[in-house]
């Protein structure tokens, strides 16, 4: 079974309606979840400047940094009254303040005599906001507080000289900052996003882990892989399991968001049958879910490939052929098989990632693979949020619910940790920063201890380098694989547009709907540009 066109529209919202009346608590699916937005036919076309040349980003400075809701900050990065953390996007930097027991602020983190960096680093505790240049300070509500020297500014109107504010807004815990003094509240900016939460609020969350990192290529190159699920057969093989081989997922878009949920909802033959291999560990050794082939680690960066016939080769962790019969692998798994692996001590994988066990590999057939996944998840959860475990439908526990909220911030849903936020390096356009957060359930006893402080990857850093996130960052690795290919592929296409699937991209296809009326159809109601 597959999509269906309805009205000229594909979509998959049968299959799925159908897997959601088969949940073991339907009663408890939200409203949200039955909602069906597909976009009008495609494809769309997209133009490749919008990725590589250099006047794109000279738009988004002017017309969508300076104006869009951009998440900028956390809660739980703040301890104490008096914290300071500094939100930078491309050449602009603002001043996140916590003057208050639930109260926060935005500054202009530039001082007001010679436009030096206020902080360029997070601070604990402070008092007040000095500039490390000449010593100008600003109390924590950004009221003038101190001018050395004050004698040699005759006239200075100390009232007028307060730190010029950007607007703030809160949801879920989370900060928003918009420096458009005339921007719409972030409520109509988010619609009715908290809708897709009703289970576990992201009020309801701490983050777990910060990790960010980065990346030669364009921060929409990277953003748009973790948007969609179509490259998942060929760069992540080995998270395949039961049915989904399909890539079977369901996309809507709404207002400034869009929704994909990766789910299994529609009825496959399965994955091919495979005659264990003695040393597969799912790391350093495991066979390719749909031809069979294994790949495994023999020693100093060597990955050995054998297929079921038994042809065989050996390849470098990034499928340089060396030598044998066999002369060509996908390189992801050779990555994934020969690259760096995790410390013994990083965390245990989700749920979904677990081996089943012997008696739950026999009930294969009689119960559907998504459902086993929901019992281990709902199992895992009742250690956390006891009060709730039991009535969490499967379809919250089992699938991959990844929203994009116009620019750049991507919470996932239901009982999955992750966060992303894509962003330039700097006035680099040529460079990202990618950031994954863990956005783990408050214990209902209360216990729990936040990360304050973000942890650095530079470009050249394996993602394994931040063992914090577990079995991500190979995945990750993977990503990674491919999209400075992908940006360098861009530059030297033969075309000036790029072809964004249908269905499977269509969370592309709305961002891109967005981008040009922010970017590019702001610059033609402006005579001024």
């Amino acid at each position: 079974m597959s999509s269906t066109v309805q009205n000229g529209v594909r979509t998959m919202d049968d299959a799925f309606a159908k897997m959601l009346d088969a949940d073991s608590n339907p009663q408890n699916i939200t409203a949200a979840l039955r909602r069906n937005s597909p976009l009008p036919p495609g494809p769309s076309l997209v133009p490749v400047g919008r990725y590589i040349d250099r006047a794109y980003h000279e738009l988004e400075k002017e017309h969508l940094w300076s104006r869009v809701w951009q998440m900028a900050a956390h809660e739980d990065d703040f301890a104490e009254v008096g914290d300071v953390v500094p939100y930078d996007i491309a050449t602009r930097s603002y001043l996140l303040v916590k003057t208050g027991e639930d109260e926060f602020k935005a500054y202009y983190n530039a001082c007001l005599h010679r436009g030096r960096k206020l902080r360029e680093k997070r601070a604990k505790g402070l008092d007040e906001i000095r500039c490390p240049f000449h010593g100008w300070a600003w109390n924590l509500d950004g009221t003038l507080k101190q001018v050395p020297c004050a004698y040699d500014f005759a006239g200075l109107d100390r009232e007028q000289e307060s730190l010029p504010e950007v607007k703030v807004g809160r949801w879920g815990r989370f900060i928003f900052i918009n420096p458009d003094p005339d921007c719409a509240p972030l409520e109509d900016h988010l619609g009715d996003l908290a809708d897709h939460f009703e289970l576990l609020p992201y009020e309801r969350r701490f983050k777990q882990a910060h990790v960010a990192k980065v990346i030669r290529a364009n921060w929409k190159v990277v953003q748009e892989a973790f948007m969609e699920s179509y490259h998942v057969l060929m760069t992540h093989p080995q998270i395949l399991t039961g049915g989904a081989h399909d890539l079977c997922t369901k996309y809507d878009a709404f207002g400034n968001y869009s929704r994909a949920i990766r789910c299994g909802a529609l009825e496959t033959e399965g994955l091919p049958a495979w005659e264990p291999v003695a040393t597969e560990n799912g790391t350093t050794c495991l066979r390719h879910p749909l031809n069979g082939w294994v790949y495994e680690h023999v020693g100093d960066g060597v990955v050995q490939v054998t297929t079921p016939k038994g042809k065989s080769g050996k390849f470098t962790t990034q499928a340089e052929w060396l030598e044998g019969e066999l002369t060509d692998a996908n390189p992801h798994l050779c990555l994934w098989a020969g690259g760096c692996q995790l410390p013994e001590s990083a965390p245990a994988p989700r749920a979904r990632d677990l081996k089943l066990s012997e008696e739950e590999q026999q009930q294969l057939g009689e119960v559907p693979m998504r459902v086993l996944q929901a019992r281990m998840q709902r199992q895992l959860l009742k250690d956390v949020v006891p009060s709730i475990a039991d009535g969490i439908p499967d379809v919250e526990l089992h699938s991959s619910m990844y929203f994009t909220v116009f620019p750049n911030w991507h919470p996932w849903g239901s009982f999955n940790l992750i966060n992303y936020r894509f962003r330039p390096n700097g006035d680099n356009h040529e460079e990202c920063i990618m950031e994954c957060m863990y956005m783990a359930p408050i214990p209902e006893d209360g216990e729990y201890t936040p990360v304050r402080e973000i942890h650095w990857l530079d470009a050249d850093d394996d993602w394994t380098n931040a063992p914090e996130l577990g079995m991500l960052t190979k995945i990750f690795n993977q990503d990674l694989r491919n999209l400075p290919f992908v940006f360098q592929g861009m530059k030297a296409t033969a075309r000036e547009h790029l072809r964004v699937g249908d269905y499977n991209e269509l969370k592309l296809r709305h961002f891109h709907d967005l981008y040009g009326k922010w970017v590019e159809q702001q610059v033609l109601r402006d005579p001024q540009n």
